[in-house]
């Protein structure tokens, strides 16, 4: 049987419990204040509160830190093919340019050796008209 049960023989099991309830409570009281233990606990928060924020500051650091590693690998080799690109498009326009000038040369001499050939035609058909056409029949 409990201290108290055996100090309250008589007294009901409600009463008894209350008692050990109150008794324990105040034992609680006795061993060390609420407040210091509410106190602690807040200690104890605080602490592991400060601990994530300083996780949280190396963690954002070392993002940071691979972002920028991260950046300085690929700048050079994104900034190369960049230029190569850059390189490769005026190459193309140029070589583009050349074969237009090219179209354009071959375009004005069809047109002289159309009109080569039209002139020819009309010396011949000049000079048949003139001699006359033997045609074989």
């Amino acid at each position: 049987m409990s201290e108290i049960q055996q100090q309250m023989p008589h007294s009901s099991k409600l009463d008894q419990e209350s008692a050990t309830n109150a008794k324990n409570h105040l034992l609680l009281v006795n061993q060390k204040n609420v407040t210091e233990l509410s106190n602690e606990l807040l200690q104890s928060y605080k602490h592991e509160i400060d601990q994530l924020k300083q996780e949280l500051h190396l963690m954002k650091q070392r993002i940071t830190n691979n972002n920028e590693e991260i950046k300085n690998t690929t700048q050079p080799t994104l900034d190369a093919m960049l230029r190569d690109m850059r390189q490769a498009i005026n190459t193309q326009k140029d070589e583009n340019s050349k074969l237009q000038s090219q179209i354009t040369e071959l375009k004005k001499e069809k047109s002289q050796i159309q009109q080569l050939i039209i002139a020819a035609t009309q010396k011949v058909a000049e000079l048949e008209h003139q001699v006359g056409n033997y045609t074989s029949a």
